[in-house]
Formats: C-alpha cells, sequence, structure tokens
C-alpha cells in the first residue's frame, strides 16, 4: 500500500518539478523593482514614514508627516527644517531637497532618507516624476496663494 501512495503521488511530483524550467528567458517581463504600480505617496509613506521617523505622530522627524493623505501640501514648497531649501518644488526634482535627501547628496543636512537602507532607481524616478509632475498646470499642486 505504501508502495502505490509513493507511486501516486511521487510521479506527479516528478513530472511537476521536470517541467519547472530553471530560469526565464525574459525575466525583465516579470521584475519591475518593485516600484511598479507604486505612486509618489506611497512610497514616501512606506521607505521613510516609519515609526520614528516620518510618521502620523506628534514626535515625526522635522514635524513632517508623510504618511497621512495630502503630502503634497505639506512639502510642496515647504522650508526644510535643516538647511534654507525648499522640501519640493514642484516641477523641479533638481532643486527640491527631499530628493537630495532622498539621493544621499552631498552637503545634505543630517541624514540620509530614508534611515535604513535605500530608495530603488525605479522608486526614484517615480519621486522625481512626481516632482515634475506637481509643476504642470492643473496638478492639483498647493499655488503658495
Amino acid at each position: 500500500m505504501k508502495r502505490l501512495a509513493s507511486f501516486i503521488y511521487g510521479v506527479p511530483l516528478a513530472a511537476i518539478i521536470a517541467g519547472c524550467p530553471a530560469g526565464l528567458s525574459n525575466p525583465e517581463d516579470f521584475i519591475d523593482g518593485g516600484a511598479v504600480g507604486k505612486d509618489a505617496e506611497t512610497i514616501l509613506a512606506e521607505s521613510c514614514g516609519t515609526l520614528g521617523c516620518h510618521d502620523a505622530t506628534p514626535l515625526a522627524q522635522a514635524g513632517l508627516d508623510l504618511v497621512s493623505p495630502g503630502v503634497e501640501a505639506r512639502v510642496v514648497e515647504v522650508n526644510s527644517t535643516c538647511e534654507a531649501r525648499i522640501l519640493v518644488v514642484a516641477g523641479d526634482p533638481d532643486g527640491s531637497y527631499l530628493l537630495d535627501k532622498v539621493v544621499n547628496a552631498p552637503m545634505i543636512c543630517g541624514l540620509p532618507m530614508p534611515i535604513v537602507g535605500t530608495l530603488t532607481p525605479d522608486e526614484v524616478e517615480v519621486l522625481r516624476q512626481w516632482i515634475i509632475d506637481l509643476g504642470e498646470p492643473g496638478s492639483g499642486a498647493p499655488d503658495g496663494g
């Protein structure tokens, strides 16, 4: 009886294992670096909005909440607390201090963001494009007035 059970379960299992290729011929079609489908707010919340950093508590670093809805209103055309720079300059990623913190640019104040790990190049590109899009007419970005 044990031989029959081994045969009944073993043969299909062996067929499944033998039928699985060792690799994909087009892995780039399946690997997206985790950023595809994530928007900038999600990336900021998951990477920088952790407890003790830029979460939704009164003790958030620099008083900056990157978790709650409406992140744009808290970062666009807002001064950084440790540099005389704007966190996000709508339409200008290279002039945005938040992006400098994320890419660990030279001469940033304090620690890079996130404090643990780094964002993937795809995630950085999502943030860069978000900042560019904020400068587009009708983007919903605050107008400072």
